[in-house]
């Protein structure tokens, strides 16, 4: 095993063991050159590895920190919507074939491949609360069907239906931002006031070969979101 693993998995174990506490300051270069005798090329590259996996932080000036990240813990996330719905609907605002780099690269297809682009807004109770942009691969949809803007009000629904692919219960992720100020475009759709920050989400869903089934981007009005994170 390379010098710098042994190391590595040495500082790893004094970071596991409850040695150091999220927060503290880790060893200097020099303390760990002298310890371990070895050069600094060496010592660089087991420290940057911890970085990297998220153990450790580094400081310009101050130093290296253990990170306050819950490494290794298990959690459970719940996003809750901050309102009792009395009627919810969805409408289809355009659907429509395109080509784009930057989406392209999230569905894992080719820059000059096609796939679909769904705009829908989530209403509660009249009121606008998510713009949702939903591009899916083209092998699940028809051209034929584009016409009916209302069959895309659930797509796992439409897909689960057609293929028996059931969404709901595929693999995925999802990442959360808050976005300040939000470009007027979203505002206007989501009614929001110019003040006031929204949440865009990232998600990909996944078939059961790891292939990307859709990727959404999602603008959520801020006082509709919630999330409850609980160690499990």
């Amino acid at each position: 095993m390379p010098k710098y693993l042994q190391i590595k998995n040495s500082l790893l174990q004094k970071l596991t063991n409850g040695e150091f506490q999220p927060g503290d300051k880790f060893y200097s270069e020099a303390e760990l050159k002298r310890e371990f005798n070895v050069s600094s090329i060496t010592v660089i590259k087991a420290i940057t590895e911890l970085v990297n996996e998220g153990y450790l932080v580094r400081y310009q000036g101050k130093g290296t920190f253990v990170s306050k990240a819950r490494r290794g813990k298990i959690v459970k996330f719940t996003e809750k919507e901050n309102v009792q719905h009395d009627e919810e609907n969805v409408k289809v605002i355009e659907i429509e074939l395109m080509k784009d780099p930057r989406i392209a690269k999230e569905l894992r297809i080719a820059d000059d491949e096609s796939f679909y682009s769904v705009k829908r807004i989530r209403y509660s109770d009249g009121c606008a609360f998510i713009l949702q942009n939903t591009f899916i691969l083209p092998e699940f949809i028809e051209d034929e069907e584009i016409s009916s803007l209302e069959k895309f009000e659930s797509i796992y629904e439409m897909i689960r239906n057609k293929f028996g692919i059931n969404l709901y219960q595929a693999d995925f992720t999802e990442t959360f931002e808050i976005i300040f100020p939000v470009p007027k475009e979203i505002r206007t759709q989501i009614e929001l006031e110019e003040a006031a920050p929204v949440v865009f989400t990232k998600r990909h869903t996944f078939l059961k070969d790891g292939k990307v089934a859709e990727y959404i981007e999602s603008y959520k009005r801020w006082d509709y979101f919630n999330i409850r994170i609980d160690s499990v």
